[in-house]
């Protein structure tokens, strides 16, 4: 009778080899095929006794495919976080711009506009928050609004704020951010509050409707020196 190796026939530290080259098989489509052709056939115990000849170098090899995949995971996490922060400096550089000119991004919306004292909007939002009127949640979220503007109506005889939501790229939420946002700073400041969008690259037609839907207006404000981005 003619006894047939299995991996049973391996010691345990054998038989986690023949797992982990399996695993890894798994991993790789171009040799997935080919390998379970040659693990399905009567070949099996070859793989057995390779095992059991080789496991040392099998071992080592396996040990530096998990300090490449190491390294290829903490090298990918690091792309993204530079990426994140490329992204949030862009971002800041961009609201910035927008801040410093702000009659410029509201031109043809609010005339004259200039930007609002944030100190007093704050010290609102603070004694809101402790007389019960907001929760905590509303008061950092007023802190968070990018640029709070203020102007005269066309009589010259009533305030209008305008929050200003800034983001190079942006999407329904950034724009039901700013219908919140302006929504919390009218309703503290008791003055008429209208709420923008501010951004430098065109957008699909669905963000107009949404943007109607929410009272936010969006505002193409491009920079020129943003272009390298």
């Amino acid at each position: 009778m003619t006894t047939t190796t299995d991996i049973s026939d391996l010691i345990p530290e054998e038989a986690a080899l023949v797992r982990r080259m399996l695993q890894e098989i798994a991993l790789y489509p171009q040799i997935r095929e080919p390998m379970l052709r040659f693990l399905l056939a009567e070949d099996f115990p070859a793989l057995v006794a390779l095992v059991r000849e080789n496991s040392d170098n099998i071992r080592l090899i396996l040990e530096r495919l998990s300090v490449v995949e190491e390294a290829v995971v903490r090298t990918d996490r690091a792309v993204r976080v530079l990426q994140g922060q490329v992204g949030a400096l862009r971002g800041t550089s961009y609201e910035d711009r927008c801040r410093e000119q702000i009659a410029a991004v509201l031109d043809g919306y609010l005339a004259r506009a200039v930007p609002a004292d944030r100190e007093r909007i704050n010290t609102l939002l603070v004694n809101a928050r402790h007389a019960g009127q907001i929760t905590r949640a509303e008061l950092i979220d007023g802190y968070n609004a990018d640029i709070i503007a203020r102007a005269m109506d066309d009589d010259a005889e009533t305030v209008i704020l305008a929050v200003v939501e800034v983001s190079v790229t942006f999407n329904r939420q950034d724009l039901e951010i700013a219908a919140r946002r302006a929504e919390l700073i009218g309703r503290i400041a008791g003055a008429p509050t209208a709420a923008y969008l501010a951004t430098q690259h065109d957008w699909p037609d669905a963000m107009n409707i949404a943007a109607a839907d929410l009272d936010v207006t969006i505002i193409s404000y491009p920079l020129d020196d943003f272009a390298e981005y």
